[in-house]
């Protein structure tokens, strides 16, 4: 067990040295932390003593090592990308990842990868093979794994009365930087979900309903149109210090910045993680009381409904729906939106006239076309969510192409950063673009309409504190505009108020004279209050992992029927001729597949409403339907089955 620690010791050293880029920052950290080292020890020590109760106890010890030091290399190559660090949760967005891994990566960069993670399996199974069993000693073996765990106890023990060992992590690099990998990552393995508050109990949340039920539901008259904009990784780049540009690189947005009501916003992370800001945005829920690196949507969203702007507004008559110019099942939004009510969700693969910049992010531009194509067809008031991807990272830092703005201000030794930015700045001109057409197109729109714009997070670019001339990096900005018939009837309060992210819809819906939802009439009423953050924390445990007292004991929220797409694809007929099939329909897009009797078909997309598949007959009797299908061929939703001949 000693010769365990010590090589435990060792491994840390190791690891920060991976964290952190640099072996000096890695001594220091082990050197300035000596609890958090020998703690960290510890726990792998107890890990390592998991392989005594194996017959084969050093191959078992071999597997625990490769394990630990491929978290730590993945960790290590992980924050070259973001800023965020390994946590537990991202073991559950793998199949996001396989997603996207051809824009972070190249092609030959992607077969090294995967020959190495073949190459370290092949090789655990040939040691696997070829070890003998060791003596085994079951008494030894469990007296061992019980001192070691005993030991992590205590020390947590130690750790929580010193005050030596972090408890809650807002902030989730920094905690990284400040506890350590093992300990952090450790620590996302088992802390998920909201811990039960110390008050909680029915008396409690009655307590904090008392005023509010109080508080009637307002009956609104004027229910415009709501849009919500999310930002990916868009900033008011005047925030830059030392930073010039050639031109102003977003006019529109700096126009509705001097023009229109807004303010900061307080989002739960940098340069990443935007999931866990749209969760805020749609729930009201605050990300401070989940467990570590957790994405509600990988965890408490895959099997409960949560109470959300989209359940609120339904309530008011609103065809509520998300538009994403990406791929529909990452961060499993396929699934989950079902659970946050939405009618509709339009991804990448139901739309069209879609293009991509140099990278491989879908252009922002195409969201116009579907918000007016919305507007126009349905009958009822709408909700919007929309989500734009083209400003997402990782930046090149070769420019392969001439940038219409150029940027100066970087040293000459930030050559690649300062080719990063202008790459970044560029992308967003082309995003304040799309701003500009949109709102342009819903001035003239016949019915009242407001539109709300928000930054998800800043870019992963390495910006620092003191390169911002104002706000924070957890701080991104929010602007709401109205069109001209919203104007002619409601006139909107002009005062700029820095937000968190979870207050932002309760505070739009206020302006608009709206209080539907519970934690909506909360944030309305409370914001102020000295408790408001242990009773929002009370109120959250209680309605997704407690009693849901709130709620009489039952959640009023269904998941809803969740349409992929928003206009219905189609099969109007199937026909076989000249060694080929052909599938007449509606709507299809070059994401749409036949299928014939369940088996997936090489598809040639010749428009809308013809689907094709070469060297193909059909002779009668044979099913067909088509199938929206991801970048990973996972399928997002299917016609109805269509039987050839019948």
């Amino acid at each position: 067990m000693i010769n365990n620690y010590l090589i435990s010791v060792l491994l840390i050293l190791v690891i920060e040295v991976l964290a952190r880029h640099s072996l000096t920052d890695g001594i220091r950290f082990v050197w300035n932390h000596p609890f958090l080292t020998l703690f960290s020890a510890a726990v792998l020590t107890a890990f390592y003593a998991l392989a005594l109760l194996a017959p084969k106890r050093n191959f078992v010890w071999l597997c625990i090592t490769v394990i630990i030091i491929g978290l730590a290399v993945t960790n290590s190559i992980l924050l070259c990308f973001r800023i965020t660090p390994l946590a537990a949760t991202d073991i559950a967005l793998l199949t996001s990842v396989f997603e996207i891994m051809g824009i972070y990566l190249t092609v030959w960069q992607i077969i090294l990868l995967v020959l190495l993670v073949l190459v370290v399996i092949a090789g655990l199974i040939y040691l696997g093979i070829r070890m003998k069993k060791q003596a085994y000693h079951p008494l030894f073996a469990a007296c061992n794994a019980v001192i070691s765990i005993l030991a992590v106890i205590l020390m947590i023990h130690i750790g929580d009365a010193k005050g030596w060992l972090q408890t809650e992590f807002a902030n989730l690099p920094d905690a990284y930087a400040d506890n350590g990998f093992v300990y952090c990552f450790t620590r996302s393995l088992f802390d998920r979900g909201i811990s039960k508050p110390d008050t909680y109990n029915e008396e409690t949340v009655d307590n904090i309903l008392e005023d509010m039920k109080k508080q009637q539901t307002n009956e609104v008259e004027e229910k415009p149109n709501i849009i919500f904009i999310q930002l990916e990784s868009f900033m008011d780049l005047n925030r830059m210090q030392g930073v010039t540009y050639s031109e102003e690189p977003t006019p529109v947005y700096s126009s509705l910045r001097k023009n229109c009501p807004g303010g900061f916003l307080k989002v739960p992370s940098v340069g990443a993680g935007t999931a866990n800001t749209e969760f805020e945005i749609l729930t009201g829920m605050s990300m401070d009381y989940f467990g570590a690196g957790e994405y509600p949507y990988k965890t408490v969203l895959q099997d409960e409904t949560c109470e959300s702007m989209a359940y609120n507004l339904k309530e008011l008559g609103y065809r509520t729906g998300v538009l994403h110019n990406n791929t529909g099942s990452f961060y499993s939004r396929n699934k989950v939106f079902a659970n946050l009510g939405f009618d509709y969700f339009v991804s990448s693969e139901y739309m069209k006239n879609l293009s991509y910049n140099p990278i491989g992010w879908a252009k922002d531009k195409v969201l116009t076309e579907q918000i007016q194509h919305i507007l126009k067809t349905t009958p009822e008031q709408d909700l919007i969510y929309t989500i734009t991807v083209q400003d997402h990272g990782k930046y090149p830092t070769e420019l392969t192409e001439e940038q219409h703005i150029k940027v100066s201000g970087f040293a000459p030794e930030d050559e690649e950063r300062q080719n990063a930015f202008t790459y970044y700045v560029n992308q967003c001109h082309e995003t304040d673009a799309f701003l500009g057409s949109l709102i342009a197109t819903l001035n003239a729109f016949e019915e009242p309409v407001v539109l709300v714009l928000y930054g998800d997070h800043l870019p992963n670019l390495d910006i620092t504190e003191d390169e911002l001339a104002s706000g924070n990096l957890f701080q991104t900005e929010y602007v709401i505009w109205s069109n001209k018939k919203m104007q002619e009837d409601y006139e909107l309060s002009r005062k700029n108020e820095n937000l968190y992210a979870y207050q932002l819809s309760a505070h739009v819906l206020k302006l608009l004279g709206m209080n539907n939802g519970l934690l909506t009439k909360f944030h309305q009423m409370y914001h102020n209050y000295d408790n408001y953050k242990p009773n929002l924390k009370i109120l959250q445990y209680d309605m997704l992992y407690g009693e849901k007292e709130v709620y009489d004991g039952v959640s009023p929220y269904e998941p809803s029927d969740l349409q992929m797409g928003f206009d219905p694809i189609q099969i109007t007929d199937v026909s076989s001729v000249g060694g080929s099939v052909y599938v007449m329909g509606k709507n299809f897009t070059e994401s749409s597949f036949v299928f014939i009797d369940g088996k997936k078909q090489d598809t040639v997309f010749l428009n809308e409403n013809t689907l094709m598949v070469s060297d193909k007959e059909l002779e009668g009797g044979e099913e067909v339907y088509v199938a929206q299908l991801t970048d990973v061929s996972a399928q997002l939703s299917s016609t109805e089955v269509f039987t050839y001949g019948d």
